[in-house]
């Protein structure tokens, strides 16, 4: 059976009601399997459950930027959470600047960076 991201909890962490830690500690398993079968065969799955349909604000996505700044989350959860929220027919985006934050941090064609995060989080801090 594939593990997955339990949109509940996902949520939860988004809306600060959840640490980081805590989601970690959920997710750590089903992200290194990802990334497992991507180092092995360039194909990892990302599997969320489904759950009421939630609109992802900019604030959402500083929850999501500061805990992996701070590295409460690891870099390698990024683009795994962002692959869930992008994947999930229950999400969906306030405007096009979390669109744009999101679908960059759910880039796998280069490791995420600092700087990457630094532009993340300048496009969530003037809601461009």
């Amino acid at each position: 059976m594939i593990a997955a991201v339990q949109h509940e909890s996902l949520t939860l962490f988004l809306n600060g009601k959840r640490t980081a830690e805590d989601l970690w500690c959920e997710i750590e398993r089903e992200v290194n399997d990802c990334l497992t079968g991507c180092a092995k065969s360039g194909v990892g799955a990302v599997v969320i459950t489904a759950g009421p349909l939630t609109k992802i604000s900019l604030q959402h996505v500083a929850v999501l930027i500061g805990a992996l700044s701070t590295a409460e989350l690891p870099m390698a959860a990024a683009s795994y959470i962002a692959d869930a929220l992008v994947m999930s027919e229950d999400f969906e985006w306030e405007d096009d600047g979390v669109a744009a934050a999101i679908f960059r941090l759910a880039d796998e064609s280069a490791p995420l960076t600092d700087s990457d995060l630094e532009w993340a989080k300048i496009r969530v801090s003037t809601g461009l």
